[in-house]
Order: structure tokens, then sequence, then C-alpha cells
């Protein structure tokens, strides 16, 4: 290949190739800088009066195929005739006291979106630390970017928590209409969720009409105190989740009393999703456990009304559910009719803004890939930028060149 060619294709437009060696798992390519003068730091003036030829330096570049590229920079030391004083020759493709170029950071960026660190590490030579601290100066997580909802007439928001460690969460807030990420927050306690929304533009917060959030009385809350225009709206799938999650614990606690073995995914799949055979044995377990077979009908009479074309259907098919679980006269359908009450309104709104947090939930699905390839994280900080990379399009990777 072609000298020019190479210095082209590496980014190095403004270095003359002197040779390039090839070891087993690293390419040396020997430069030096086309320009004949140097810029004095002291003056700014230029000058032609080379002082001496420094040691080359080694300063580690992009990759090539499976091998890395490692410059090898022959730098010079002017004399600057107006001040009287020497000076190296600077690289503008190098930060200063870095041994690395700027679009090794870029691929770094590039690689870490998708890999691991570890992955990143065997690709570009580049170590953990240095990559933490590439990722910091890349990545800006907890400022959130409002400058595309600015230039919407409106916008629905999505809030969900997801698990970095055991119990300690963290909360994604998403736009739904777009849909994009808009942050990550370091946990989903009332003084972060109250920081990030006391943040939010003003002429931003008129233009959400709508929150989708799960069952967390503190997320309506905070919402209520700063975004009082906003309705809240809570995700369908959470109001099953709930309904589910009773069934299962009426399931565990007759098992345990009567000693039978009702199975569990029986009794979470949809009436639909039956097969004939399931749809036997469901109603053998129905006149052996009434009180199950009671919750069951309930949460398929949930999932029915999610089917209403309209909010005045809905709410109709709710108030049914409602007082059909208060008529039971038992203490588990009445928890349930009143967690129902509590939430009646944000139910309902649903059917006003048509929205959910499937968005969110998607992105919760490759937070958890990530994680997975990366073998956990021990900084939450470092976590939430490597996810909030993630979500950032491809046009952003796009490499840069010196020209």
């Amino acid at each position: 290949m072609h000298k020019s060619s190479l210095a082209q294709i590496l980014g190095l437009s403004k270095f003359t190739v002197i040779k390039a060696e090839e070891l087993p798992e690293k390419i040396l390519i020997h430069v030096k800088l086309r320009r004949k003068t140097g810029l004095c730091s002291s003056c700014g003036k230029r000058s032609t009066k080379v002082h001496e030829h420094t040691p080359p330096q080694t300063i580690k570049h992009i990759s090539i195929g499976c091998r890395q590229t490692h410059l090898i920079v022959y730098k010079r030391r002017f004399w600057c005739r107006n001040c009287q004083k020497t000076y190296n020759e600077k690289l503008d493709m190098v930060k200063k006291w870095h041994r690395h170029t700027d679009l090794l950071e870029d691929e770094v960026i590039r690689e870490l979106k998708e890999m691991s660190f570890l992955g990143t590490q065997r690709r570009t030579g580049v170590n953990y630390d240095q990559q933490v601290k590439i990722l910091k100066k890349f990545m800006k997580p907890f400022e959130a970017n409002w400058k595309r909802e600015q230039k919407m007439k409106s916008f629905s928001l999505g809030m969900d928590g997801h698990s970095f460690s055991g119990h300690d969460m963290v909360l994604t807030v998403t736009n739904l209409t777009i849909p994009k990420v808009i942050s990550i927050l370091p946990s989903d306690k009332k003084k972060d969720i109250d920081h990030f929304l006391t943040r939010i533009p003003d002429e931003v917060k008129l233009k959400i009409n709508a929150v989708c959030i799960d069952m967390s009385a503190g997320y309506r809350f905070s919402l209520k105190k700063y975004l009082p225009s906003s309705k809240v709206v809570i995700d369908h799938f959470h109001i099953i989740q709930d309904a589910n999650n009773r069934i299962d614990e009426e399931r565990r606690i007759a098992n345990e009393m009567l000693k039978t073995k009702a199975p569990k995914k029986l009794f979470l799949k949809n009436k639909e999703h039956l097969t004939q055979s399931q749809q036997v044995q469901i109603k053998f377990w129905f006149k052996k456990l009434p009180d199950l077979a009671v919750l069951w009908f309930f949460k398929e009479a949930l999932r029915e009304m999610y089917s209403s074309k309209s909010r005045e259907t809905a709410q109709k098919r709710l108030d049914i559910v409602i007082s059909g679980l208060y008529k039971q006269r038992s203490k588990t359908t009445s928890d349930w009719a009143k967690t129902l009450e509590r939430w009646y309104d944000t139910i309902l709104n649903y059917f006003d803004y048509r929205i959910t947090n499937g968005f969110t939930e998607g992105m919760h699905t490759k937070f958890k890939l990530l994680k997975r390839l990366g073998y956990g994280f021990r900084n939450k900080e470092v976590y939430i930028r490597k996810m909030a990379l993630a979500c950032l399009p491809w046009v952003v990777f796009l490499p840069r060149y010196s020209g």
C-alpha cells in the first residue's frame, strides 16, 4: 500500500509516513509532521529554525484488523527567533500528557457501546482505568438534553426503575413519543427524582402531557408536585403483574395449607393462550381451589377492561371489578379492590393517552444484556455512563479525522 494511502486510512493526513513495521501483535508506523514550521507557545509566532530532533515518541493509535497501531513520532524542537526560547512542536491529535490519539478514544467509545470493558481492552489495548476516564469525558448521563423536546408541541415521559445490584435501583427516564432515553438517575429515591424534575426547563414542563410510571406512590407524589399539569398514567403491564402476583401468592398459601401442588405457570397464563389440556387442568384446580379461581377471573376481567375502546367503557368495567372484589368479603379481595381504587384515575388515564413503558422496558432488557456481557458492575457511576452510551444513536460515533 502507498504511504499516502496508509496515512489517509489512519487519519494521518498531517503526517508523513516514513515506514511501517508489521509485528505479530501490533503495527509500528513511523511518522513525522509535514509542516516545516513550529508554533511558539510563548509568543504565538512560527519559526523554521530547528534546534534539535527529540527522541521518537510512541503513541497508541487505532486498530487495523486485530492488531493495534502504534505511532513512532519523530518530533522536533524549534528555536523562536522572536522570544529567544526553544519549544517542542505540538500534535493536534494528542492531548497534553496523553500517550494515545483522539482517534483511539473514539474507537474505545465505539467499542464500549456494544462490548464489555474486557473485550474493548483486547480490541484496542486500552486498559480499564483509561477506558473509564475516556467514558467519563465522553458521557454526561446526569445532564438531560431537552433540545428535541423544546421543538415538539407535546410529548409523554416514561419513568421506570431497574436493578443495578439486588435492591439497589436506578431510574430510567424516557421520551415515549420519539422515543429516546433522556436520563438515567442514580437511584429511584425521592431526592433524585425531585432533583431531576426541578431541573426541567419551564417551557418543556408545559409540553409534557402525560407520564407513564409503575405502581410507585413516590413517583406519583413527586410528579404531582413538580409537574402538576401532566397526567400520571399507570403502565397496564404493572396492573396485570400485580394481579398475577396476588394469584401466585394465593396459590402458594393454598399449596402449603392443603398440601397440594397447583402449578405456578398454569395460573399466570392468559385465558386465550391456554391449550385444551390446560383448560381441563385449570378447571380441575378451580374446583379444588375456589378462592384462586375468583382471583383468576378478576384478573381476566381487568385484561378485558384494557381492550376497551373508550374511557367510559373502561370505567364501567373497572367499577364492576372493584365492586365484585368487595362482594367476595375476604381480606385478599378487599385489599386488591382498595389498591385499584387508590390508582383509579391513573388507570383510566391510559385510555386518554394510550402510552406504556414498553420502550423503557426494552431498554432495560438491553441493559441486562450489557451487564451480563461485562460480568456485572461494581461502580454505579460507571454502570450508568456505560448504559447511557448504549442509548446513543450510531451517528454520534462517526469517526473524526485530522484534516
